[in-house]
């Protein structure tokens, strides 16, 4: 058979079309984008913009929006040069088999695919890097980006399934106590392949280095986790992140996307709640919701100080926003970031236990911390709200709280 050889504007693979039909949506193997089959030999099509199409990409050309012009120039045939090595996957796959992509929108070159969109902002967003994709985990896209030191399909498959566990965990939590629906969007997840890799991926965004305490984070702006592959960057890391991406997804559904503010404790001690996971004997991830065995050491040493001096009073606690947390941090970075660094540790240690005591403690300690959950995510929390949902639902005041708060602390092992 003859070869007649294209190749992928995103990910540069170069994929065999001799016999298929021009005009075909295909999507690429390797990164998933939906391409057009071009008639050999004719002109470039000129783009054509419709006003529902814009509307669905949501600001044209940046936000993803694919002229025919262009896929036409990325697949024009390739030079024959090397041809044996020019097929290294079938172009589509789907299930085992080729696909082929017959939406309604007929406009030549354009179609609707939030997966095939994501990994094109991706691959835009990190020029000369390549990833390997994970699209078969609902609703994760993971996204690993490829180094020598480690067998890439294995982990981003890896990666993938501790992210399934944490959904399942987190839907069994809270979805029918909540009725949250499901998700219906692609939750997006870089994993990039080297600390170094990070940090230029941080400074070429926000023009710093993040601390070096800082493994992972959920990036708010463009709802994706990111994070590195690295012994020293844990799978908490993967899973707390997880956990902030799963809340504003809700709370973007719930206030339509309009911005609104979010407690500290809530939304850390949520993050936080969800890192407990152990391996089983047959190798398979479990989670364990509330299981923190390195934050607990840290609370008890401070309930044993003589006048609790670093206990952070629940007065304190419900009443500080993320913004107000992360405002202190960086300040304090700028001065004491030893002592800063310390009692942030703090700050996330009785964040978690304070989630944990409500979610375990029996009575009506859930049905608070459920009834707070509803009012963070239609961004409403607040100090005041959480009171009141005290004084009604436990007939408590928060330093008669607190009492039972500590107490719970000193009982855990």
């Amino acid at each position: 058979m003859s070869l007649r050889l294209v190749r992928c504007p995103y990910c540069a693979r170069r994929f065999n079309i001799a016999g298929i039909e021009p005009g075909k949506r295909l999507r690429c193997g390797g990164c998933t984008a939906v391409l057009v089959v071009p008639a050999a030999g004719t002109p470039s099509p000129k783009p054509r913009f419709t006003r529902s199409l814009i509307l669905q990409t949501g600001g044209g050309v940046a936000a993803g929006l694919i002229a025919a012009v262009a896929l036409w120039a990325a697949l024009r045939p390739a030079p024959a040069e090397h041809p044996q090595a020019a097929i290294p996957e079938p172009l589509v796959v789907r299930d085992g088999k080729p696909a082929v992509e017959t939406p309604a929108d007929t406009t030549p070159g354009f179609i609707d695919d939030p997966m095939a969109r994501a990994t094109q902002e991706i691959y835009r967003e990190f020029p000369g890097s390549q990833f390997i994709f994970f699209t078969h985990v609902k609703p994760y896209l993971v996204a690993l980006e490829r180094s020598d030191r480690f067998i890439g399909k294995d982990l981003v498959e890896d990666y993938a399934r501790r992210l399934e566990t944490l959904h399942l965990a987190f839907r069994h939590e809270f979805g029918e106590a909540l009725r949250l629906p499901p998700v219906d969007a692609v939750l997006k997840v870089v994993v990039l392949n080297s600390r170094e890799s990070f940090d230029r991926s941080c400074e070429r965004r926000d023009k710093k280095r993040l601390a070096a305490a800082i493994k992972g984070l959920y990036e708010y702006r463009d709802r994706r986790i990111l994070t590195y592959h690295d012994l020293n960057a844990p799978y908490e890391v993967l899973l707390h992140e997880g956990a902030h991406q799963l809340v504003h997804y809700y709370t973007l559904r719930e206030t339509e996307g309009r911005k609104v503010p979010s407690t500290y404790w809530f939304q850390e001690g949520l993050g936080t709640y969800f890192e407990g996971f152990r391996r089983r004997v047959d190798g398979e991830i479990t989670l364990d919701p509330g299981a923190n065995s390195q934050r607990l050491p840290t609370l008890k040493q401070i309930l044993l100080q003589q006048d609790r001096r670093d206990f952070i009073p629940l007065t304190m606690l419900v009443g500080m926003t993320v913004d107000e947390f992360w405002d202190w941090f960086e300040r304090g970075m700028m001065t004491e970031p030893a002592e800063v660094t310390r009692k942030a540790q703090l700050y996330y240690a009785e964040s978690w236990a304070f989630a944990h005591f409500l979610r375990q403690a029996g009575g009506n300690h859930r049905k608070v911390f459920d009834a707070y959950f509803r009012l963070e995510i239609a961004g409403t929390g607040s100090k005041a709200v959480f009171e009141e949902l005290v004084r009604n639902d436990l007939n408590l005041d928060l330093p008669q709280l607190e009492d039972q708060f500590v107490k719970y602390i000193q009982g855990l092992r």
